[in-house]
């Protein structure tokens, strides 16, 4: 299924090896990524437009529901970049010609994917869940900026500390739910999801891979700051009031970094973590060959 393994045959998760991984994927298979990038972009793109023109916040109920085709999209995006990573398949598939051969391949494949879409879907559903727990409305803004300045409340109004306990929570758990962000990987990959989180845990991979996550989108977050500098200072624009014009550049440039990062994140967790289940598949054959 997978064909990589160390060479002292102990898996390991490189955190640079992965991440760079990532990137020089990125590079190699900018073509194919384009074609795979344009609808995912364009439905994520429209729906923030549309929220933003709207004025409705995207940590809102009605803005987390809002995104729920763009997530579909951003899930079969990275099925199919792992499946190409994985098992070089491309999108669309290439057919033997072979009647049976060719139905089991893309029976599978199908399913392969069909079930990381899902698990991406749920995954970002939980994640908005959580992220409208943390939403802090304007009042509550508002009377926090009273509370830190030492003033008095008006009388009949309180302060929700609902965000403030639950990003303690998150922080306090995250060794247990980060591996959860990628476990789409594991249907795209052929891989039982429990195997593929165990083995996190049990390994104790959890802070290399948010080391490798951060070695993948500092370097965007970067550039990303410095195109968006550089747009405000060229093109004159007052970040604070952006026009409509502005407001659609600054999304674009936005939306489509943020697929980028999910593209190199996505390769570099599938390389880390890939090893691990060849090891476990070289051990398999090896006491079915003794038997």
């Amino acid at each position: 299924m997978l064909h990589h393994s160390s060479p002292d045959n102990q898996p390991k998760f490189d955190m640079i090896e992965s991440a760079g991984t990532g990137y020089h994927y990125l590079f190699t298979e900018r073509q194919y990524l384009i074609k795979l990038i344009a609808a995912p972009f364009i439905i994520k793109f429209v729906t923030i437009l549309i929220l933003s023109l709207l004025n409705i916040p995207q940590g809102h109920y009605a803005g987390n529901i809002a995104l729920l085709p763009s997530i579909f999209a951003e899930g079969w995006l990275y099925a199919q970049v792992t499946r190409s990573f994985l098992f070089n398949e491309r999108w669309p598939v290439m057919l033997s010609g072979e009647k049976d051969r060719d139905t089991q391949k893309l029976n599978n494949r199908q399913t392969c994917i069909l079930a990381a879409i899902i698990t991406y879907a749920l995954i970002h559903l939980a994640f908005y869940g959580v992220q409208s727990l943390m939403y802090i409305s304007e009042e509550d803004f508002q009377n926090l900026a009273l509370v830190s300045a030492g003033e008095t409340l008006p009388e009949g109004t309180s302060v929700s500390f609902t965000p403030a306990v639950t990003a303690l929570i998150i922080l306090v758990t995250a060794i247990f739910w980060f591996p959860l962000l990628w476990i789409y990987i594991a249907p795209a990959a052929n891989i039982y999801f429990k195997d593929f989180y165990m083995t996190a845990i049990k390994q104790r991979l959890v802070f290399k891979m948010i080391a490798c996550y951060m070695i993948c989108l500092i370097p965007f977050i970067a550039a990303l700051s410095i195109v968006r500098g550089f747009l405000v200072t060229a093109l004159a624009i007052d970040a604070q009031n952006l026009s409509s014009a502005e407001q659609i550049l600054v999304e674009t440039i936005t939306q489509f970094t943020a697929l980028l990062i999910g593209i190199v994140s996505t390769v570099a967790m599938t390389e880390g973590m890939r090893g691990f289940f060849d090891k476990n598949k070289n051990t398999n054959t090896e006491k079915q060959n003794e038997e």
